[in-house]
């Protein structure tokens, strides 16, 4: 058996010994996907596993998500030389997914991953982490957290954690680079796990630094994008993003106000019905919308046609849990980024779904308040419809992280540990260090007992 079948044959054999691992985390399945744009045709693999976390109340949850190989990374066939030794990748990277409504659209269902595929096919020798986010995938019969800023971040956070215990039994070894990405919904999602990494006490298991956060077309400033939205007249072409919004703050903030206050008739109940079966796309439900109340996607729907614009306004005290739900969520304003973080914050001034304005107000908060100096902040004005501009986002995206990647692997650049109060800081290149038991749990010291275990990211046999 020549080297390269021997190594394949051990991924899978560590793939079925982990399935039955851990109730901390556990593969479910393993796919060879591809993604086909014009005339190239990608392979990679995506692993699926369930983890620990908590949901928006604080109690213990199992989510789900999926890690993504280049098929080279996933057979050991295209190693990276760091600091004169051998690793399967680069680094890791947190993937962020955008607006999801309709269950097989999750990233553990899809058969279509419009950035992990063209990344994995054409970006770095990264191994990307792709949560499915709460309400979808082993929570499909929940309400999605959509926009919730510190839940999804800490949900993501925990995905990132698990993720490195199974990699490190799976045999996989990789240097210090950790990134994220994430547009429209992911976009918010990302910048959201920025926000939690600099005003939180962050495992060291998940990440000490994050290197570059890449953002396209995000939502960050949900409460001034919502205030424009209720102004009198007002027209949207994505209407299905408004009881995503509404619904996120009320079941996911545990806001205490009706739909029957929120949602003309008869959306208060149709729209949340619809978002809740898990059963249609965004433009099934937008498109529900437009038959009940008029309009389309070219022309929009009149706002108040939807939403009981009247019950929105701050001096309603009903109203007012909801608005301070919105400004928890709204991610320009009340923190400081870290002095290590590059960010590339990309947006359409053409975008019909989230206004250009979400960018200049995250840029002008970054440079301002976050003190962040434009060696470290890059932002891209595009054109082009929220769709369009997407794949061009991630074109870019992979541009500048095989930049990073190339200064890494030359000793250009250097990743930044930061030191954390509250936890201890990871080895710069992360192989798990110490002895753990097959299932992740880490020993105290060297085991006795007779058994396969994992020391130091190797497979070690104590006889």
């Amino acid at each position: 058996m020549n080297t390269f079948y021997a190594k394949l044959s051990l991924t899978i054999a560590l793939l079925v010994n982990a399935v039955s691992a851990s109730a901390q985390e556990a593969i479910t399945d393993t796919t060879l996907l591809s993604y086909s744009a014009l005339f190239i045709k990608i392979s990679y693999y995506r692993v699926n596993y369930t983890y620990e976390s908590v949901d928006h109340e604080g109690n213990p949850v199992t989510l789900s998500a999926a890690m993504v190989f280049p098929e080279k990374v996933f057979t050991h066939k295209d190693p990276v030389t760091i600091n004169g030794e051998s690793y399967d990748a680069s680094g890791l990277m947190l993937s962020n997914h955008y607006t999801i409504t309709r269950a097989n659209e999750a990233p553990t269902q899809t058969d279509n991953m419009s950035i992990e595929g063209p990344m994995a096919g054409m970006g770095p020798h990264f191994i990307t982490i792709s949560p499915d986010g709460y309400g979808f995938g082993t929570t499909v019969d929940k309400p999605q957290a959509y926009l919730m800023a510190d839940i999804t971040a800490r949900n993501n956070i925990d995905a990132v954690k698990s993720a490195r215990r199974l990699l490190s039994q799976m045999g996989y070894t990789y240097g210090d680079l950790f990134t994220q990405i994430g547009y429209s919904q992911g976009g918010h999602s990302a910048m959201a796990v920025q926000r939690y990494f600099d005003t939180h006490p962050v495992d060291a298991e998940a990440f000490t630094h994050i290197d570059y956060t890449l953002c396209g077309d995000g939502p960050y400033d949900i409460a001034a994008m919502l205030d424009t939205l209720l102004l009198p007249s007002a027209r949207y072409r994505y209407p299905c993003a408004m009881p995503l919004i509404v619904q996120g703050q009320i079941d996911g903030a545990g806001v205490d106000v009706d739909y029957s206050e929120c949602f003309r008739k008869p959306l208060d109940t149709k729209a949340i019905e619809w978002l809740n079966s898990k059963k249609f796309n965004s433009t099934t439900i937008n498109d529900s919308i437009f038959k009940v109340v008029g309009g389309n996607e070219k022309t929009g729907v009149l706002v108040d046609s939807i939403m009981c614009t009247e019950n929105f306004t701050r001096s309603n005290t009903r109203m007012q849990p909801f608005f301070d739900a919105l400004e928890e969520n709204t991610l320009v304003a009340g923190w400081k980024p870290n002095e290590a973080t590059r960010f590339y914050v990309y947006h359409s001034a053409d975008d019909e779904i989230v206004p250009y304005f979400c960018l200049e107000h995250l840029a002008d908060f970054l440079r301002t308040d976050g003190g962040v100096g434009d060696d470290r902040l890059e932002t891209y004005k595009s054109s082009g419809l929220h769709e369009q501009t997407a794949v061009l986002f991630v074109i870019n995206s992979i541009s500048h992280l095989l930049d990073l990647e190339s200064d890494y692997l030359k000793g250009i650049y250097t990743p930044a540990s930061l030191d954390n109060p509250v936890i201890d800081v990871a080895p710069r290149l992360h192989r798990l260090s110490g002895w753990y038991r097959l299932d992740g749990q880490r020993l105290s010291a060297q085991p006795s007992k007779p058994g396969l275990y994992i020391h130091n990211g190797r497979k070690v046999v104590v006889k």
